[in-house]
């Protein structure tokens, strides 16, 4: 393999409109959707998406079926009139479900109709589903017309599992050699044309995704009623629960046989446009088909994330991004072919990789088979990581990645009937290796999956915290050492969930993994500012309300308006609030933190840099950040006190902060002789457990009455 990769020309993701005048919806479902490998255009009118759609065509448009003014079966209509607007696959949304909203969403033209969620996963899965079916109409056109097949490629059908009937489309009669359409047809008389081999099977996947498990992606032979053989893939739409309580599944069946244009239907359906590598249709149908093999060897599913790929994708530009795409498949593809050797250079005897596949975004998976134990497939994992270290050549700059991967390891003579708990094992591993720093691979095991069932859980409790209300926010006081009086409070985020307080420590990180922490944060800006209010009402008109915040709000544009609105709202001066940043996040786009934060200030709000000393920011950097103050981290308190090295940190911080004219804050403060020996440094301002623990407000208030009055630092650690 040559030292460095350059990177050819390829094809752009697949481009998304959404339309809805949920803006947080909008935002939240953008963000997903770009992390799963879409470009996404967001608009929260739909007179400006009808002036975006004349001059520009996306791959698909996604819109919610309830707007003000123009409201989605209208927009649908007008979308259709457009030039380029008749054959553009529409995807409507809505929270109402009704037969007759239904019937009107397909009668202005409508491609799918589906219940609006938060569910990204099954949103995602249904975009794929009609841009792949939209690939079809493209390729097949004219080419591929009935008369010339006999059978349209695809047709669709709705199964009701309590009456045991199908309801056909005209299209699906035709390609089965149905005597004559009817409204219904038993699913006996159906499963009857699948072939023996395939019916058991097809049986069993029905089976498992009425009781709550993954839609099945297989493929299955079947003989018309004429006798003739096809073979069909199956594409579910919607498993729907009616009004009686009676379940409705709806979905396609796609002929993937030679009748539907051979090699070329089939290509599309199993093979990523960007990359050329089998895609996750064809990885699930593939562990489907897997025989039982040698007792003494294994089979393994690896699956590879490249560690922060948005970021390089942002820096040098979507395109650039696709073709940096491209060449780790085509590394993968080059490791698959060479032969594997062992950590000793020696060439191994078991072990290849017989496929890989782009999932999406840049997520790629390796099947692996031959495999002696669980080791060997690790091995050949930590020579794909490896493998990706060596540099790419993009857009002339050298780039180095790293990548985390996760493998999921099985005896041959376990079957894959459960593709998807396969995929579900790897892709946790996956996740352990990028929670551990990533650039490394590690092997699925037991504990795995119960930590990211917890985690699974934690987030979907997260997502409903808000609106059951079980957020509040606590306030820790700051006091001015010497004198042991009150001049602030910084506001922190608490959840009590199920019953019991969560760990800031775990939902924090998972509400910045999901994009959660932006509204939790805007949510957060306007309780402080309320309890603002209530302090100054109670007399403490000095005191300065910190509230922490994730630099992720920096990126949205919108940090300083809501900070402006929440102000007005709650009638108090901007300079007695101050926003609470990281070092290491305000350093991840500095250029952005100095615009964005200089809008803040611009306000008269101050800024904090929190957990200073522990990032890696860069003094020049520092010196154009409009800061007010420093936070001295917890991590250089704690032995202050007794470690010459904790001590010199801490003069430094504070001599820095003399010199830029800025307020310097010690947190983690849970001793006197801590106390004392920051009072000495020169650092007054402190809070920690020493003076109190945060606290809600009522007890906030209580010790606000007190503000200007010395303090006993005991009877406060105990309020």
């Amino acid at each position: 393999m040559s030292a460095v990769a350059t990177v050819t020309e390829q094809d752009p993701l697949p481009s998304l409109l959404l339309v809805d005048d949920d803006t947080m919806w909008l935002m939240l479902t953008g963000q997903a959707l770009r992390g799963r490998g879409y470009r996404v255009t967001e608009c929260d009118r739909a007179e400006d998406a009808l002036a975006l759609l004349a001059s520009e065509r996306p791959d698909l448009l996604v819109t919610d079926l309830l707007m003000p003014g123009i409201d989605g079966i209208e927009f649908c209509r007008r979308v259709r009139r457009l030039p380029n607007g008749a054959s553009l696959p529409v995807l409507m949304l809505t929270s109402v479900d009704q037969e007759e909203a239904t019937r009107r969403a397909y009668e202005a033209g409508a491609s799918d109709y589906c219940i609006k969620t938060v569910n990204w996963t099954l949103l995602a899965n249904r975009i794929r589903q009609l841009l792949h079916l939209g690939r079809l109409e493209q390729s097949a056109g004219a080419a591929i017309a009935p008369a010339a097949v006999g059978a349209a490629p695809a047709a669709g059908f709705e199964w009701q599992p309590a009456s045991r009937r199908v309801r056909m489309s005209p299209d699906l009669f035709r390609m089965l050699d149905w005597p004559q359409a009817l409204p219904f047809v038993s699913d006996r008389a159906l499963l009857e044309r699948v072939l023996p081999a395939d019916r058991s099977r097809l049986r069993r996947a029905m089976t498992r995704l009425l009781s709550g498990g993954p839609a099945p992606r297989m493929a299955f032979d079947v003989t018309t009623c004429s006798g003739r053989p096809r073979r069909f893939r199956i594409a579910l739409h919607q498993v729907a629960t009616n009004a009686g309580g009676t379940v409705e599944v709806s979905g396609l069946l796609i002929d993937c046989g030679p009748a539907a244009s051979d090699a070329r239907i089939h290509q599309l359906a199993h093979h990523d446009a960007l990359t050329g590598l089998p895609n996750r249709e064809w990885l699930l149908e593939r562990l489907l088909q897997l025989e039982p093999g040698a007792q003494s060897h294994c089979r393994g599913l690896a699956i590879l994330d490249v560690d922060r790929f948005r970021h390089v994708a942002e820096a040098l530009g979507r395109e650039a991004g696709n073709r940096l795409l491209t060449e780790v498949g085509q590394r993968l593809r080059r490791l698959a072919a060479a032969p594997l050797t062992r950590c000793d250079g020696l060439p191994a005897q078991e072990g290849r990789i017989e496929a890989v596949v782009h999932l999406s975004g840049s997520e790629f998976a390796l099947l692996l088979g031959e495999l002696g134990d669980r080791d060997v497939g690790l091995s050949i994992c930590k020579a794909a990581v490896a493998a990706l270290r060596e540099p790419f050549l993009v857009a002339g700059r050298e780039l180095f990645l790293r990548a985390s991967i996760g493998v999921y390891v099985a005896p041959c003579a376990t079957a894959a009937d459960d593709p998807g708990s396969w995929l579900g094992r790897a892709d946790l591993a996956r996740r352990a290796a990028s929670g551990a720093g990533g650039d490394c691979a590690l092997a699925f095991d037991a504990t795995m999956a119960e930590a990211g069932f917890d985690r699974m859980e934690m987030e979907r409790d997260l997502r409903y915290a808000l609106k059951r209300g079980e957020l509040s926010m606590h306030f820790q006081p700051q006091f001015a050492a010497a004198e042991r009086r009150l001049v602030g409070f910084e506001a922190l985020m608490r959840w009590e969930r199920q019953g019991k307080m969560e760990s800031a420590a775990r939902f924090i990180p998972l509400a910045e993994e999901t994009g959660l922490i932006v509204p939790l944060g805007e949510w957060a800006i306007g309780e402080a500012c309320a309890a603002l209010a209530a302090l100054r009402a109670h007399g403490a008109v000095d005191c300065v309300m910190s509230v922490n915040l994730s630099c992720q709000q920096l990126r949205t544009g919108r940090l300083p308006a809501v900070l402006a609105a929440a102000l007005v709202a709650n009638g108090v001066p901007a300079a007695s609030l101050e926003v609470e940043l990281t070092e290491s996040g305000m350093m991840q786009d500095p250029e952005l933190a100095v615009a964005e934060l200089g809008a803040i200030r611009a306000l008269g709000a101050g800024l904090a840099v929190d957990d200073f000393g522990t990032g890696y920011s860069s003094l020049a950097y520092l010196t154009r950040l409009p800061l007010t103050t420093l936070k001295i981290d917890r991590s250089f308190v704690q032995d202050v006190h007794t470690s010459a090295r904790s001590s010199a940190v801490a003069r430094a911080i504070v001599a820095l902060g003399a010199n830029l004219q800025l307020r310097v804050v010690a947190e983690g403060v849970e001793e006197e002789a801590q106390r004392e020996a920051l009072i000495e440094l020169g650092c007054d301002v402190q809070q920690g457990y020493f003076y109190s623990r945060a606290v809600p407000l009522d007890q906030a208030l209580l010790i606000a009455t007190r503000h200007g009055v010395a303090c006993d630092a005991a009877s406060e650690a105990t309020a």
